[in-house]
């Protein structure tokens, strides 16, 4: 009886070691109490990409403290985040405020076309 209960327990324990928690990594890690800048780059291809460097630049010098804490994904990372984020191509930039996704734009789009919806949700307090 003392051999069985050993085996069950065993078992038991051998069996619980291997289950996997619950991954958080495909999560996206912001600061869920201030509004945060997303940009997602793709670095295979900065040709298409100038027209958002032109806008972070001139979105930065109004609202610099919101670019502090700008988190820069490289394209080798963003494709867990697609459906989380609705992301349909790259490069994409999006404002991220608690769990929501306030602003987003991606693909190849004018640096005006970046910073109108960008600086609309930056502006709201």
């Amino acid at each position: 009886m003392k051999c069985l209960s050993f085996v069950f327990v065993a078992s038991f324990l051998f069996l619980t070691a291997s289950c996997n928690p619950v991954n958080n990594s495909d999560k996206l890690m912001v600061n869920e109490d201030i509004k945060q800048v997303v940009f997602f780059s793709d670095e295979k291809d900065y040709a298409h990409e100038a027209s958002y460097y032109d806008a972070i630049i001139e979105l930065k010098k109004k609202y610099p403290s919101e670019f502090d804490n700008m988190m820069v994904i490289p394209a080798s990372n963003a494709k867990k985040y697609y459906d989380l984020i609705e992301i349909e191509q790259l490069p994409a930039i999006l404002v991220v405020h608690g769990d929501e996704v306030i602003a987003n734009v991606n693909g190849t789009v004018s640096k005006d076309q970046i910073i109108e919806p960008l600086s609309a949700v930056l502006n709201q307090d």
